[in-house]
């Protein structure tokens, strides 16, 4: 799925995707030959979990730790 879908199935805008991504939450989308970016379905958990952790408070680094468990 592209940005704008993966944006509307997480609850995560497209802008954040592409924030969460430089800073290295979630790993580099793959890329359709278009250069269009692809999510799968374990992107879109991430993107869940890191939008709940957000909700709830919890920094950029502490979320980036909890990731890393």
């Amino acid at each position: 799925m592209n940005i704008g879908q993966a944006a509307e199935a997480s609850g995560v805008s497209a802008k954040a995707i592409r924030y969460y991504e430089t800073s290295g939450l979630i790993a580099p989308a793959g890329r359709s030959e278009g250069g269009y970016r692809v999510y799968g379905e374990a992107d879109i958990r991430t993107l869940r979990f890191i939008r709940r952790a957000r909700d709830l408070g919890f920094s950029i680094e502490r979320i980036r730790r909890l990731l890393d468990l």
